[in-house]
């Protein structure tokens, strides 16, 4: 009996022990050792863009070489200063075919260059058809400052748009160009800044170096006048230079526009100064220093009459400077004033070249930035004296190469006896002047007829064209 009470609390004790195994909360394993992270993947990231400089095409007019190499010059160093930001490209252009270029480009809605070389009368015909922008939005009054306000008059349209800047000007930069031995040779001292010649003088000197074949100038008795081995004095009497030179003389003893709008009407408005100035200009050939060839004579040619000794002497523009070193650069010659009366002033008119910005550029911020660049003194130094032209900022002039060429004292005295009128843009001058001044007065210099029927011509025309 107690061996069976014995037996059964064994049993019980390893029931309950049993029980209460099964109850206990199981030992938590030991932790491992920390093993190194696996570093999570980087996600991709995109490559910085790679931002292009804006590219600005410059169609250039320049005609000759120094005017070509001063302009690529200034196209360098405008890239090297502004790398990675934007870059103009030099396209080389000719005066021939501007417009057809600006119109193509207009009518094709652009596939043309964003600046262009252009005259200021042209531009604001540009600009009236709708073929260029107006710079107004992008002036400073620094940039305002770099060309006086006649200047930007003559370049800016009747809605107040400014259609173009300011490279080089047209006036005043005539001068009379000589052979330094010749006139030595003749005992004749060359007019200077200080004493220029009048009309008279340089008539009379070029009659004593107008030389036939026998060694006799033009006063001497039994002079052969058909038989001219050297000229006294030439200058290009072609459509072209009949109205354009022409003017210059006939307006700066006027001292105002020929061509202008009086009580409501546009007219030739020629005063009696004038007319003698202009008949002067238009006399050389009756006045038997210029052969009867001068009549349609183009530059090259009396360039090198020049050169070759059968002209003394010869009017040609500033420009012709650089021309002549450049296709004759061991010929040695001189310049002198123009000539005129003692006290003159030098009126001429404003305007002359300058750059457009055409209507369908991508950048015209940068276009019109470029433009400005080149205002700045030092670099229109350079491309006006490469042009062989005025600057459009006087303050070139103060700049290499100016600053160390004695020949440009000429134009800064004209520009100290300046006084500067402006040409109201008249859309049918153009036509006028091509047509009908320029054409009527080559007949005049051929002596075809009189100056007075050639001025009524020109005066009645101008009446019906320039009013339509």
């Amino acid at each position: 009996m107690a061996r069976n009470k014995w037996s059964l609390g064994l049993i019980t004790m390893l029931i309950l022990s049993l029980i209460l195994g099964a109850c206990t909360t199981p030992k938590t394993p030991a932790t491992a050792a920390p093993q190194p992270e696996t570093p999570a993947t980087a996600v991709p990231q995109p490559e910085p863009a790679v931002v292009e400089p804006v590219t600005i095409q410059y169609w250039s007019n320049g005609w000759f070489p120094s005017a070509i190499d001063g302009r690529k010059a200034l196209v360098d160093k405008f890239n090297k200063e502004n790398e990675g930001k934007v870059q103009v490209e030099y396209i080389q252009g000719d005066w021939s075919t501007g417009e057809t270029y600006i119109q193509s480009g207009a009518a094709a809605g652009g596939g043309i260059a964003c600046v262009m070389d252009w005259w200021s009368g042209g531009a604001i015909d540009f600009y009236s058809k709708g073929w260029v922008l107006d710079l107004a939005p992008y002036m400073t009054p620094e940039r305002r400052a770099l060309m006086i306000e006649e200047q930007w008059k003559a370049r800016t349209a009747d809605d107040g748009a400014i259609v173009a800047n300011g490279t080089v000007l047209e006036e005043p930069l005539l001068m009379v160009h000589y052979n330094p031995v010749l006139l030595e040779a003749a005992g004749i001292t060359p007019a200077t800044v200080d004493k220029p010649w009048t009309w008279d003088e340089l008539y009379a000197n070029a009659k004593l170096l107008t030389l036939d074949v026998n060694g006799k100038n033009a006063t001497e008795a039994g002079f052969d006048k058909d038989n001219v081995k050297q000229w006294g004095y030439i200058h290009r009497i072609d459509a072209e230079k009949a109205w354009q030179d022409g003017m210059f003389f006939a307006q700066g003893v006027q001292g105002e526009s020929i061509v202008r709008e009086e009580n409501g009407k546009w007219g030739w408005f020629l005063n009696d100064k004038g007319a003698a100035a202009y008949n002067r200009f238009l006399s050389i050939v009756r006045e038997g220093i210029a052969p009867e060839a001068t009549i349609g004579l183009g530059g090259d040619t009396l360039e090198q009459m020049f050169v070759d000794g059968m002209a003394a002497m010869i009017l040609r523009p500033a420009f012709a400077i650089p021309i002549l070193h450049n296709n004759f650069p061991d010929f040695k010659f001189s310049s002198m004033p123009v000539p005129m009366d003692a006290n003159q002033k030098v009126f001429y008119q404003a305007g002359g070249e300058g750059m457009v910005v055409t209507k369908n550029c991508e950048h015209p911020k940068e276009a019109a930035d470029f433009l400005f660049w080149l205002m700045e003194p030092e670099n229109s130094a350079v491309l006006a004296y490469g042009n062989g032209m005025l600057p459009a900022t006087y303050e070139a002039l103060k700049f290499e190469p100016f600053k160390s060429d004695p020949t440009w004292d000429i134009v800064r005295n004209y520009l100290d006896i300046a006084q500067i009128f402006t040409i109201p843009f008249n859309p049918n001058y153009l036509e006028f002047r091509d047509t009908v001044l320029g054409p009527t007065y080559v007949e005049f210099a051929a002596g075809n007829m009189t100056f007075d029927e050639a001025n009524n011509i020109i005066t009645q025309q101008a009446e019906e064209i320039l009013n339509r």
